[in-house]
């Protein structure tokens, strides 16, 4: 007896739910003396993303793309000016969802752009 009314509730409820929120891709990008990966990157606009930035190099490196994370909105994390700043060996996640374009990026270390510390981003 139980049983068959728990059946109809559990349906009902389960029809009145609204969609299950779209979870965030996982995209890993790599840094190291001197380079990124992957490049270019590629990310679906207005699907959310958590990206991890990873330093894989025993020297501070950042993610600078401050019209990137300007134009996306941020869920959880934090760019503060555009810019993702990691010490050695340190990683560091942001999730957004980003606006369609092409953005560049680039390690504002002194020098590191002109070493090769730069990368494209395409939102499409």
């Amino acid at each position: 007896m139980f049983a068959s009314r728990l059946v109809p509730a559990v349906a009902l409820s389960l029809s009145l739910s609204g969609p299950a929120a779209a979870q965030p891709v996982a995209q890993v990008i790599d840094m190291w003396s001197f380079g990124f990966r992957p490049t270019p990157i590629h990310l679906a606009a207005g699907k959310p993303v958590t990206l991890t930035f990873v330093n894989r190099s025993g020297s501070g490196h950042d993610f600078t793309a401050k019209r990137f994370f300007e134009s996306a909105r941020i869920i959880t994390g934090a760019a503060p000016g555009g810019e993702i700043e990691l010490g050695p060996h340190q990683s560091r996640s942001v999730t957004l969802v980003p606006r369609a374009g092409t953005y560049k990026a680039h390690c504002g270390h002194f020098m590191h752009r002109q070493l090769g510390m730069k990368d494209d981003i395409i939102v499409n």
